[in-house]
């Protein structure tokens, strides 16, 4: 009983002991067994290590460029990114800490941010990189047959033609040009001759030009225009939108509105928008985007990656309407039956560095013109190709 009384003493000394060398760790002797762990590669222990270190109020920039850069090799670069940022504010000079800040966001399609930060790079690192003040950033390809299952609804097919331009470092102009095609029978469009048969032949343009004066704020303005002919009577509708985003290493922030005349009747719609990336990185995200039309709707998206090269994403829309804007008003949903709920998935698979194949399922619940109780669904496939240069 005594010897068990001194075994339990000297652990519970030792214990202490341990204890107290740990809070009595110097900055010297951090810095030390930090840059061991970095030396051997022990990405994911330097991670837990440098953050415990900290948090324990101990903080100078070589041991956040460790942490970061461990959390970079691990993949986690909402991690890597908040360390290098630090670094830079306290150290504008330093190069390096800029150059994973730049990095970060381009891993976390943190585009614009990242062609902020590149403007701050030295032109010899900019000139390796083979960054370009201006260029075309990318194209985009779309298209989509929609089936609805009432036969007074014909199927419709809509595609899509986009750019991107990139005007300096702090500008980028996207356009795009559509077409969407459709033959309804609605005899109770009373103003429109041949109503039975009424060919829709939409064409649209879209352009929005984004401005990104920081590294985590955008100032986000467009327009879209709508050519829709109903046989003898044409809309000519046209919207405007204005919003901002605020992006930080995990979360984004976004707010806008839009106003205009969607079938010649004024609209305006008011959005938010919150984009989590809960493991640092693309691989998990949601996004939960609340709209105010005529009516309230709310989108829940979320996605995952399945491989290096293999996203699968999920979405719903929940509330009822007939006009909604989505996507910074590049989709203009101006159907003239209300629909009640849509719902679909998408696969994104890179297939090269710079192309990128989307595919996308869409189920649609809608209620019929001038109807109380008739309800019909709609199914959409959709393919398009994006080139990122």
């Amino acid at each position: 009983m005594y010897t068990k009384r001194i075994l339990m003493a000297m652990f519970f000394g030792l214990l202490f002991l341990s204890t107290q060398a740990q809070v009595k760790e110097t900055e010297a002797e951090v810095d030390i067994h930090s840059l061991g762990l970095y030396n051997a590669a022990q990405w994911k222990i330097l991670v837990s290590y440098g953050k415990e270190r900290l948090a324990a109020g101990i903080d100078f920039p070589l041991l956040r460029m460790r942490v970061g850069y461990a959390a970079f090799m691990t993949g986690n670069y909402s991690l890597s990114l908040t360390q290098y940022k630090k670094v830079y504010a306290l150290e504008p000079e330093n190069n390096i800490a800029l150059y994973y800040v730049y990095l970060n966001n381009l891993y976390l399609n943190n585009t614009t941010e990242a062609r902020y930060y590149s403007s701050l790079l030295p032109d010899e690192s900019r000139e390796q990189l083979g960054i370009k003040k201006n260029k075309i950033s990318n194209i985009q390809t779309e298209f989509s047959y929609k089936m609805p299952d009432d036969t007074t609804r014909k199927h419709a097919q809509y595609a899509r033609l986009g750019f991107g331009i990139q005007l300096g470092y702090k500008f980028e102009l996207q356009q795009s040009v559509s077409l969407f095609n459709q033959v309804i029978n609605e005899p109770r469009l009373l103003s429109v001759i041949n109503n039975r048969r009424i060919n829709i032949s939409q064409k649209e343009y879209y352009g929005k030009l984004i401005f990104t004066p920081s590294g985590t704020f955008s100032l986000l303005g467009g327009y879209h225009y709508l050519y829709v002919p109903f046989n003898n009577i044409v809309h000519n509708d046209q919207i405007v939108f204005a919003g901002a985003r605020y992006t930080s290493p995990y979360i984004h922030l976004k707010a806008g509105i839009a106003f205009g005349k969607i079938t010649d009747s004024s609209y305006t719609q008011f959005d938010a928008a919150v984009s989590v990336y809960p493991l640092g990185n693309t691989r998990l995200y949601s996004i939960t985007r609340a709209a105010y039309g005529n009516d309230f709707t709310l989108t829940e998206i979320a996605g995952f990656g399945i491989s290096k090269k293999v996203w699968l994403e999920g979405n719903i829309t929940i509330g009822k309407f007939s006009n909604l804007l989505e996507n910074d008003a590049l989709y203009v949903y101006n159907d003239i039956d209300e629909k009640r709920m849509k719902a679909g998935g998408s696969a994104y698979i890179t297939l090269s560095k710079k192309l990128l194949l989307s595919l996308n399922y869409t189920f649609e619940r809608k209620l019929k013109f001038a109807s109380n109780n008739f309800y019909f669904n709609q199914h959409s496939i959709n393919g398009g190709l994006s080139w990122t240069f």
